[in-house]
């Protein structure tokens, strides 16, 4: 009877012993310093929050708050189409260096480098197309041609004026003023003879250095006082002359 207790007290306490070791078992797991998590002994577990948070970090919703990585905002990127755009440059055929008919009226006709053939001595500068002097009139005509004579590439001018003297003589010619930056200098001339008015003036830009000119003239036998040719001539300037380079003539009946 004795023998049979005994073994009963045996077995009771192996049961307690082992339900003891279970129950240390089961703590280990929970507190993470066991192995039934999957961790290194003695290594704590890697929570899955990061604890406090930090600025800039967030749980991928965009909020604060530090549970996890946030997304950085995105910087404007600047308008392609609102770059600004670059200063204009001057235009080179603008107001300022253009040569018109017009900027003859005040213009210079004679100067100590270029003589008209039909006009005294001295300097001469048109007052409003007129220049006047010891009995001489000067006038500037309407006729007027723009366009590259002189080679430079420059729109230059090419006019008629007269020339009145004293007596009976009214002397017509031609005259042309090269393109300085839109300042006409005068470079070279040609004259027409006694009372052969200028009709009109061309410089057509199909022929380089050529200027067309019709007037009006006579033959060798004619009176001065009538015109009877209507002349048109070319001329190329080679400075300081405009020379004639061909004409065709056809008949003219004048009206008065």
């Amino acid at each position: 009877m004795k023998r049979t207790s005994s073994r009963t007290a045996q077995g009771t306490w192996l049961i307690a012993a082992l339900a003891l070791a279970a129950g240390a078992v089961g703590c280990q797991d929970s507190d993470g310093t066991g192995t039934g998590s999957g961790a290194r002994p003695g290594t704590p577990a890697a929570s899955s929050k990061t604890p406090g948070g930090t600025p800039g970090e967030g749980d991928g919703s965009g909020k604060d708050g530090g549970k996890g990585k946030g997304k950085e905002s995105a910087k404007p990127s600047p308008d392609a189409s609102k770059k600004p755009s670059p200063s204009k440059k001057p235009d080179g055929d603008g107001s300022s260096s253009a040569l018109s008919c017009d900027r003859l009226r005040n213009a210079e006709l004679q100067n100590s480098a270029f003589r008209h053939p039909d006009a005294p001595e001295g300097t001469i500068a048109f007052t409003d197309g007129r220049w006047e002097g010891d009995g001489v009139v000067i006038e500037l005509q309407p006729q007027c041609g723009i366009g590259d004579v002189t080679g430079d590439r420059a729109a230059d001018a090419v006019a008629a004026v007269k020339v009145t003297t004293g007596g009976t003589g009214r002397f017509f010619g031609l005259v042309t003023w090269r393109n300085d930056a839109g300042t006409p200098v005068p470079a070279a001339a040609a004259s027409l003879g006694d009372r052969t008015p200028v009709v009109s003036i061309d410089i057509p830009s199909s022929s380089p250095r050529r200027a067309t000119v019709v007037y009006l003239t006579r033959g060798g036998d004619d009176p001065a006082a009538v015109v009877t040719i209507r002349r048109t001539a070319v001329y190329r300037v080679v400075e300081p002359a405009m020379t004639e380079v061909s004409h065709s003539d056809t008949p003219h009946t004048p009206t008065y």
